[in-house]
């Protein structure tokens, strides 16, 4: 009631209920109102009154909604209806306004009012939308000490319970555990990322696949009989982890060893905050893995109703000969066993299975065992054949107007695949339906293919209905069909075209690119109204992804960043002027490119719109340098390395520099890679929530040392932007790395990764990627 004191203010929220609300499939006015994050309405509440906004849209009645409560409460006593209707002023330019410092904005306003009103309950509001803005932007440290500001000082009020709920929320404990599904030597060690947690606790429970497979049709899933079942069971290990606290409230990854003697068999990994595993405040997950020297490689057979595939050692990679391979096939209520079959001299194992299936295999050899984790389906092609048997369809055109003739023509054909037999199918019957853009049929035919396996005809393209995407289709064998749109168009009378800026622009200053509207018969277009929008794109240099190996790409969204409306002049030429700002979220020292695309509509005095862009790039350096070669050389001819300096829309520009050849510091043999998912660490704007760049990891070449430089060549690039260098080197592998200067002497680099094979001499180790497991592969000389 103190918010909502009068029947007034009953009544305007009611009406803010949809002026505030987001527009309704409506289409905007041109000259529609936009909030500007820079303006009035994060600014003071004078500031905001004195704001006079011009226009008809919700937008403006919104706004003149508040201005006219906040008047209406200025002279209370009570300040609270006042207060709070501020307060949802400044959510409402949270909601509706645009800029790049909406953010920024957002938070000053809402630190202002806490400050301002520090004595007042909803102080403590303004805090907690404050905190939860900068839980948002991973600031979790600084939200936690502002909720606790307010829930400490109005505890009892609205705004005091929402900070103590934050609170809850920041300090609330998770843990997430990711493990290798087969653990085998080298075993990779358990990765846990989680956060306000120090320590964490594990049970390894051994458990019957077969069993579990019978009783749960959803083999991956535990039910909460299942869950008790095994944290009852006596557990094969024990053992816990202490963690390093986050004091920052972020999430943390650190890897946890695994125990080294566990038998062969099929486990589950029990981890859990508490030490009893309790239900009682506490997260306990379970993750299935096998143990085993065995790998599995499916294959698909399509066409043929068999299941097939490899067995093979993990650690050698060599084939088991004479391994139990049963398959399990997926029924309605769950799977059930199938044939067994034994596996060749080559480790290969083929069976007949149920098509249409999902497909588990179960492998015995000897004291191993190992099933696979994903189901395999087969499916049998048409007829029962082995064969695709298709009607591949043709139209005359693949755009007509209401009442055209749609001429069409079809060929039936045969494919059998696995013996490379190809022919077309003479004689068929086939019935063609026409049907609009909702699937309703318009019309049908029906043919016989002659002896080449064609028929045509034709449909009228109708008029009574909705215009768009229509079909022709046959109803059976042999199956096909093809797209056609029909529209009410009319063909344009002018055309509009935004050339290329004359000079390159500068990041931070103006930039300008010309349009010009010619009419078809070469006249000019003057008088047209002209509405553009430009949209910045955030671009990365090809050798990001090896320097920053350890963090995924940001995903910088397109930012709308200038817009308005312009008139054609006599000669129908325009201009689109705007400020090139740089996504300051994004490091200069990762050498970005900005990629202005500029949108420009252009309506005539008929009301014909035509439309046309141009992308203008303008980064840090008025230069961007590649390189480029082989990934696999041999020591007996030399390393050629294409250079390529260009600006930063494409053009050919002549540079000179230096390329070093740095040979990389490998680790003494080959590591097996981590297969869980601790390189793809999370990432939110710019920062990540693994602050610190993480060590040297062993199994990925991207991360290895410099070691010295093993060869060095100056380049100086033709007018095209173009140079070749060649290098003379021994094996091993290599990072390229290129230094040159843009037109105004700034640093431009670039990157390059190769291995270097020596064949004629000793054997060498060679890092394979593999699916299963990591077995050690060894090149002998000649291979």
């Amino acid at each position: 009631e103190a918010y909502r004191p009068t029947l007034y203010d009953f009544l305007a929220h009611e009406a803010l209920a949809v002026y505030a609300s987001g527009e309704q499939a409506a289409a905007k006015a041109e000259d529609e109102f936009e909030l500007d994050a820079e303006g009035p309405v994060f600014g003071t509440m004078d500031e905001f009154l004195k704001w006079e906004a011009k226009g008809d849209s919700n937008k403006v009645k919104a706004e003149q909604l508040y201005q006219s409560l906040l008047r209406f409460h200025a002279e209370d006593a009570d300040k609270s209806a006042m207060l709070h209707c501020d307060l949802e002023r400044i959510r409402f330019g949270k909601n509706h306004a645009t800029g790049e410092e909406i953010n920024a904005r957002h938070k000053a306003a809402l630190k202002r009012f806490a400050e301002q009103w520090a004595d007042h309950e909803l102080s403590a509001w303004a805090r907690a939308e404050w905190a939860q803005v900068l839980v948002g932007e991973d600031e979790s440290a600084e939200a936690h000490k502002i909720a606790k500001q307010g829930a400490g000082a109005l505890p009892a009020s609205i705004g005091g319970k929402l900070c103590f709920n934050l609170i809850q929320e920041i300090e609330a404990k998770s843990s997430q555990v990711s493990i290798e599904r087969v653990w085998n030597v080298p075993q990779s060690p358990i990765s846990i990322r989680y956060r306000n947690l120090t320590e964490i606790h594990f049970r390894v429970v051994s458990a019957e696949w077969t069993d579990r497979l019978k009783r749960n049709g959803n083999f991956q899933w535990l039910d909460d009989n299942e869950r008790r079942a095994l944290l009852a069971a006596k557990p094969e290990k024990t053992w816990s982890a202490k963690l390093p606290p986050t004091p920052d409230f972020r999430e943390r990854v650190e890897e946890v060893e695994v125990p080294k003697d566990l038998k062969p068999g099929f486990y589950f990994l029990i981890a859990s905050h508490d030490a009893n595993f309790s239900d009682n405040n506490n997260v306990v997950t379970f993750t299935d893995f096998w143990v085993s020297d065995l790998a599995i490689v499916m294959r698909t057979e399509q066409g043929t109703g068999k299941a097939g595939g490899f067995v093979l050692d993990a650690n050698s990679g060599q084939p088991v000969e004479g391994a139990d391979v049963q398959l399990w096939v997926g029924r309605d209520n769950g799977f059930s066993p199938a044939e067994t079959v034994k596996t060749d001299a080559n480790g290969l194992f083929s069976t007949k299975t149920t098509v249409d299936r999902m497909v588990l295999a179960h492998v015995k050899f000897k004291n191993q065992r190992l099933a696979t984790n994903e189901g395999f389906q087969f499916w049998r092609n048409n007829r029962g054949r082995g064969v695709l048997l298709q009607t591949i369809f043709f139209t005359d055109r693949s755009l007509y107007r209401p009442g055209q003739t749609i001429r069409y023509k079809g060929i039936c054909i045969s494919a059998d695949r696995d013996n490379d037999n190809y022919k077309v199918l003479g004689g068929e019957d086939v019935a063609v339906v026409f049907s609009d853009v909702n699937g309703k049929e318009i019309a049908k035919a029906v043919h016989k293919a002659n002896d080449y396996g064609s028929f045509n005809g034709s449909f009228t393209a109708p008029r009574d209905r909705l215009m768009g995407q229509m079909s022709i289709r046959t109803t059976s064998e042999p199956h096909g069909m093809a797209s056609v749109s029909v529209e009410e168009y009319k063909r344009p009378k002018f055309q509009v075209a935004v050339e290329a800026p004359k000079l390159p622009g500068k990041l931070g200053e103006k930039a300008s690119v010309e349009g010009k509207a010619t009419a078809y018969t070469g006249a000019a277009i003057g008088g047209a109204m002209v509405r553009y929008r430009v949209v910045r794109q955030v671009r990365f240099p090809d050798w990001w992804g090896r320097c920053f190996w350890w963090r995924p790409m940001p995903a910088q969204a397109a930012q709308e960043i200038a817009h308005g409306t312009t008139v054609t002049k006599d000669d129908g030429s325009f201009t689109v002027e705007f400020v090139a700002k740089p996504d300051r979220s994004v490091s200069e020292k990762e050498e970005p490119t900005f990629s202005f695309t500029v949108h420009a509509d252009v309506t005539d005095t008929t009301g014909e719109t035509r439309t046309a862009q141009r992308g203008v790039n303008i980064g840090y350096t008025a230069l961007k340098a590649s390189l480029s070669a082989d990934e696999w050389q041999t020591a007996t001819k030399p390393v050629d390395i294409a250079i390529v300096t260009q600006t930063n829309d494409g053009e050919g520009q002549a540079a000179e520099g230096v390329v070093k050849i740095h040979k990389l510091k490998q680790p003494a043999q080959v590591v097996r890679p981590n297969l869980t998912e601790r390189r793809s660490r999370p990432w939110r704007g710019a920062k990540p929530l693994v602050p610190k760049e993480p060590e040297v990891d062993p199994g990925n070449p991207n991360s290895w040392e410099l070691g010295e430089v093993a060869a060095e060549g100056a380049f100086k690039t033709d007018g095209s932007g173009k140079a070749t260098l060649p290098f003379k080197l021994g094996a091993g592998p290599y990072r390229a790395m290129l230094e040159t200067k843009d037109r105004f002497g700034k640093k431009v680099t670039a990157q390059l990764q190769f291995n270097v094979l020596n064949l004629d001499n000793k054997p060498l180790a060679v890092h394979v990627p593999n699916i299963v497991a990591a077995p050690k592969w060894t090149l002998e000389p000649g291979a």
